[in-house]
């Protein structure tokens, strides 16, 4: 079923639009019951009339009295008033405006239908045409006063009743911009929280007091309560990471001292490393989840600055350049278009994006395969791109991998703690950059879009 189309899709300019709508239709309705009543009143007053001098003429029985009491009568009646016209079975018509059509009940006969007239003639009449003594009466009486009123009534509604809806037209759309610029406030607020900035809130001003007010007071609310309960959750994961940090570093110490300082048979050496091997990398996952707790909480904003993420990306490939050869892997790094490539950022943390998305291509591609970087510019923006040709990553699951220690190999027997793609999404989000997964048919293309930085000084 397809939908209704609403060009308009302001909901306060519709209502106003429909209440304009109602009150303009029950206007006319009222202007126009009004005119029929009162043109009916007039047409029965005419009626009368009509019917009255038609019988004070009926009333004279001798036919030559009727002629010349007719004749004096034409001569005398004004016949933008009245006309009279009489068609005698015998003789020349007896008329104050030639060419009257007859009326065998009331009619209206406009001007146009009368052929000439003696004098000023009005724009339409009531007439009615009768037997009168050896011939036929026709008796127009003039609607001058109708037509009067109905151009009073036309008058009164386009001084009162226009200036009335145009002022009504730009109060409710006045109306429909502030409850339009309220609603959109909610939105981009709304917005704003869905992208992950849990400071942000709906303006409410002392004096609201409507509807908008309490939706936004409700939204508030919860952006309080989601704020503070998110704010709980990273603490409990940074303290947790923080208490566990330095007591299995210490184990690391002791295992690494029992390794050195004792004598142990080669079954025992290798459970020592292996043990040292799990605690290096649980070290490494507090470490990560302490780090994740600080960029996101905005600890390392005041270190953004112009950068150069030409020369950020050179040095990591150049870094893992070697050991991505040595394991048999190829690593290029590409520039399309001119630069200067700069970007507002922290280098430590672009270094480590890059670094993490590389590790994240040599962990996840065949032997082999070559992990390309590019960089390049497109309107006024600098974009990083990061592609292999591995198994890349289902559409339905390139949300869920940006999640804290998320992995798609669910028995999670491989190597990683789940929080790689989670810090370089935590770092866009830093760097007010937008961080997209395509397909790379096949493999994986991992591109980030920085907004413009200007020069590096």
């Amino acid at each position: 079923m397809k939908r209704a189309f609403w060009p308009i899709r302001s909901t306060p300019l519709r209502l106003t639009l429909v209440f304009l709508g109602i009150f303009i239709l029950s206007s006319a309705a009222s202007f126009a019951t009004a005119y029929f009543v009162i043109r009916a009143n007039f047409d029965a007053v005419l009626e009368d009339e009509i019917d009255q001098t038609l019988d004070t003429y009926k009333s004279i029985k001798d036919q030559n009295a009727l002629i010349a009491r007719l004749q004096a009568d034409v001569q005398i009646t004004d016949s933008e008033l009245t006309i009279l016209q009489y068609q005698p079975d015998r003789g020349p018509v007896i008329s104050n405006a030639a060419g009257l059509p007859q009326a065998e009940d009331y009619t209206i006969i406009d001007h146009s239908a009368i052929a000439e007239s003696q004098g000023d003639i009005a724009d339409s009449y009531l007439a009615r045409t009768k037997r009168v003594g050896r011939g036929q009466l026709t008796v127009a009486k003039t609607r001058e006063q109708v037509v009067k009123m109905g151009e009073i009534i036309l008058s009164v509604v386009l001084i009162g009743l226009l200036p009335t809806i145009i002022l009504a037209s730009g109060a409710g759309a006045l109306a429909a911009r502030n409850a339009r610029r309220r609603i959109d406030r909610i939105q981009t607020t709304l917005a704003e929280l869905t992208a992950g900035h849990m400071a942000a809130r709906v303006p409410v001003t002392a004096h609201d007091r409507d509807d908008l007010t309490a939706i936004s007071a409700a939204v508030n609310t919860m952006a309080t309560s989601q704020e503070a309960l998110i704010a709980s959750m990273r603490q409990v994961s940074a303290d947790i990471a923080h208490d566990l940090k330095t007591p299995i570093q210490r184990v690391a110490v002791i295992l690494d001292e029992i390794t050195e300082k004792t004598v142990l048979s080669a079954g025992q050496e290798d459970l020592l490393g292996q043990a040292l091997h799990e605690t290096d990398r649980i070290v490494k996952t507090f470490q990560a989840l302490l780090q994740l707790a600080q960029i996101e909480g905005g600890a390392v904003r005041d270190r953004l600055i112009p950068t150069d993420l030409q020369a950020v990306a050179e040095d990591v490939v150049d870094f893992l350049g070697a050991d991505a050869e040595e394991k048999g892997y190829g690593l290029t790094l590409s520039l399309t278009g001119a630069g200067p490539f700069t970007v507002i950022g922290d280098r430590h943390l672009l270094s480590q994006t890059i670094a993490n998305l590389i590790e994240n291509g040599l962990r996840h591609t065949p032997t082999g395969s070559t992990i390309q970087v590019e960089l390049s510019r497109q309107n006024g923006q600098v974009i990083l791109r990061i592609a292999d040709n591995g198994p890349g990553i289902p559409v339905e699951e390139r949300e869920k991998v940006l999640q804290r220690l998320y992995r798609l190999e669910q028995s999670r027997t491989t190597e990683g703690n789940g929080l790689g793609l989670s810090l370089v999404a935590a770092i866009c989000t830093l760097h007010d950059a937008q961080l997209l997964l395509e397909d790379n048919h096949p493999g994986l293309m991992v591109r980030i879009v920085f907004p413009d930085g200007g020069e590096v000084n």
